[in-house]
């Protein structure tokens, strides 16, 4: 088991998005989003404070969404499809944005090292901003363009232990029990209050058919072997 606290974070990987069915409220299975660079959360929330007796009496704090920005190497014309409204033309094959692109929401998974364990993120309601692009010549060295895309995350609402709950975000690291959710992480969207699902994969093994002998001679016996079948073992991912 790993570590179970981390003195520094570091190394963004794995991040993924799950495109979101506002008709049957559910989530398409994530996808790859390759060449993560960096990837910033400014608490777009506040904190509101009640004095009393000429002291801080109460404080409410509020994290109604977040904003920040993602940058990529590039992006997959997959990704410019589901996530920025982008259409491949059927007659010429060129990929092109209507001025009346819609950007749908989506879940934003990622995973970020630490020294000590590693986390699993994931924000549910996410939505882009028109990314800015950037390129330049080459010089005498090279340097990556990269592009950003800036976002909005609110929250999504849920069903927890029976109760209705707006959840902006969650995460999990592998320094606890849950392996079985760590691992699923990033093949469906982990959702408070709802069972994962885990799929196991079985090997089956071969049986393997004896062959009968028959005896020669004097009126040899035969005899049959016995078909041995094997039994197939069934690990969890």
């Amino acid at each position: 088991m790993a570590s179970t606290t981390n003195k520094v974070r570091y190394g963004l990987s794995r991040v993924h998005y799950a495109l979101y069915d506002e008709d049957n409220r559910t989530y398409g299975t994530p996808k790859t989003l390759a060449g993560a660079v960096n990837i910033t959360f400014d608490n777009e929330g506040s904190q509101n404070n009640f004095y009393a007796d000429n002291v801080i009496y109460y404080t409410s704090n509020s994290s109604a969404s977040d904003t920040g920005s993602l940058e990529l190497s590039d992006m997959t014309d997959e990704a410019m499809i589901d996530l920025l409204g982008y259409i491949r033309d059927d007659t010429t094959g060129v990929l092109y944005e209507p001025t009346t692109a819609i950007y749908p929401t989506f879940a934003l998974l990622y995973q970020i090292e630490g020294d000590g364990n590693v986390m699993r993120g994931v924000r549910y309601n996410v939505k882009l901003s028109r990314p800015s692009e950037e390129a330049g010549t080459t010089s005498d060295s090279v340097e990556p363009n990269t592009k950003t895309l800036n976002y909005t995350a609110s929250g999504r609402d849920f069903t927890i232990d029976g109760e209705p709950v707006n959840v902006l975000k969650s995460h999990i690291t592998n320094a606890g029990d849950d392996l079985a959710t760590f691992n699923a992480w990033f093949t469906q969207v982990v959702i408070p209050g709802t069972a994962v699902t885990t799929t196991n994969t079985g090997n089956t093994g071969t049986g393997n058919t004896g062959t009968g002998n028959t005896g020669t001679g004097n009126t040899g016996t035969g005899n049959t072997g016995t078909g041995n079948t094997g039994t197939g073992n069934t690990t969890n991912p």
